[in-house]
């Protein structure tokens, strides 16, 4: 089976303009529509690349695909018989297969974990039952190498993150288990209030424990050592309101009215303390601590005093990718949205990608592209620039439907034949 490459682009015309107009006040958008207009208008420069047939994989209607490494698997949809379920394993740069297996978990919906070359890790929710379960299977040949009762996380130094629910006096565990073969690593009860991580580009490497009464744990993902603990909710913080980690930081929303307090991640020691009558809670935003409030309206402080930067009302919320926020302008009736990319350092407008449906990245340095429905069928495929904060066409695949992902240089769709296809996105 032949991977055929995309090639250059010629004579691509102009995606079609957003049917709804955007639902805030003119006035306050049109730098947006502006930046918008010259996105557009960039787009009609570019060309068109000769028709072509990309590398086909069977996939039944209603099929789970996932990317997993270098594999794209397919996944048997549920039909009468669950346990019958397979999964088939293609390689991503030609789409031949390598193996297929029975599907050990009876799950509706799987998700990958990546874990490099050291397995194919899938997870999902059992189909008849309340718990979620995880297998590692053997990349080279789809053998099972082991199966557990619990929901993976991410990756936490070489070992992988696996978390459990549970009910009334059972709260459920966190834990790492080596993902050769299952091995417990460490394992610690959540307690009655919030469980938060702190994602890297690769992985997770701070898990931090918080109840209502005030005591917060943080622990080294990989080791489970305990880096911090202390009781941080004063009577004045009460009721309790969110923790969540922010970079470097520990914010925590509480008190009446609500009070947003910074405390260092592996010594919460208190950084600074800002009263915020209608926060509800905190999360990164570049270089800076955004804090939700209610009714949308969006502050950024300062991570190191608290101080104010700049505050927002227009967005409903964002998205950070590379170095920019990303904003939805407007939700049409359909898959795609219009986005507009903000500096998160001014919350200023730094441009439009116009109206795509948004997959990527895959990973560190993965590429974001969009696609969208072309006149006449198939998809308008392009690049998202976080840098030119500009939308590059790349192709038109004549023959995808939909239902893409991004997978290294890969771009895997559905095809309108029900297939699955594999093109190579062009630099």
């Amino acid at each position: 089976m032949t991977l055929i490459d995309l090639g250059e682009v010629r004579d691509v015309p102009p995606p079609e303009p957003s049917r709804r107009p955007p639902r805030r006040p003119p006035g306050r958008l049109l730098p947006c529509l502006a930046v918008l207009a010259f996105a557009l208008a960039t787009l009609t420069a570019a060309t068109l690349p000769a028709e072509r047939v990309a590398a086909a994989v069977p996939a039944p209607p209603g099929a789970g695909l996932l990317v997993a490494g270098d594999l794209l698997l397919v996944v048997d949809p549920i039909g009468e018989r669950p346990t019958a379920r397979t999964v088939t394993a293609y390689r991503l740069d030609g789409g031949e297969p390598l193996w297929r297996v029975p599907l050990p978990i009876d799950a509706g919906r799987l998700w990958s974990v990546p874990m490099g070359s050291d397995a194919v890790v899938l997870t999902g929710q059992e189909t008849d039952g309340p718990g979620t379960s995880t297998m590692a299977l053997d990349p080279a040949t789809g053998a099972l190498r082991w199966r557990i009762p619990a929901g993976a996380v991410a990756r936490a130094g070489d070992g992988l993150l696996v978390q459990t629910f549970g009910s009334g006096a059972d709260r459920g565990t966190v834990q790492v288990v080596d993902p050769c073969c299952g091995t417990l690593r460490w394992r610690v009860a959540t307690p009655a209030g919030e469980v938060s991580f702190r994602s890297t580009d690769e992985d997770v490497d701070r898990v931090v424990f918080s109840d209502p009464g005030g005591r917060v744990e943080v622990r080294d993902a990989a080791s489970g050592a305990v880096l911090a603990a202390a009781d941080l909710w004063s009577p004045e913080d009460q009721p309790y309101g969110s923790t969540q980690v922010v970079g470097d930081l520990l914010v925590t929303v509480g008190g009446t009215p609500p009070t947003v307090t910074a405390y260092g991640l592996d010594r919460l020691d208190r950084r600074w303390r800002v009263p915020i009558g209608d926060a509800r809670y905190a999360t990164p935003c570049g270089p800076l601590v955004c804090v939700q409030s209610e009714g949308g309206r969006l502050r950024a402080l300062d991570p190191t005093t608290g101080t104010p930067r700049w505050t927002e009302d227009r967005w409903d919320g964002f998205w950070q990718l590379g170095g920019v926020l990303v904003t939805d302008l407007d939700r049409p009736a359909g898959p795609s949205a219009e986005y507009v990319l903000l500096d998160p350092a001014t919350g200023r407008v730094l441009g439009s990608w116009g109206q795509w449906e948004i997959t990527g990245p895959d990973g560190p340095g993965g590429r974001l592209v969009g696609t969208r429905l072309y006149p006449g069928g198939g998809l308008l495929v392009a690049e998202l620039d976080t840098t030119t904060h500009r939308a590059r066409p790349l192709d038109v695949l004549r023959e995808a439907a939909g239902e893409c992902q991004v997978a290294r240089d890969r771009l895997v769709c559905r095809r309108i034949d029900g297939t699955v296809g594999l093109w190579r996105l062009p630099r």
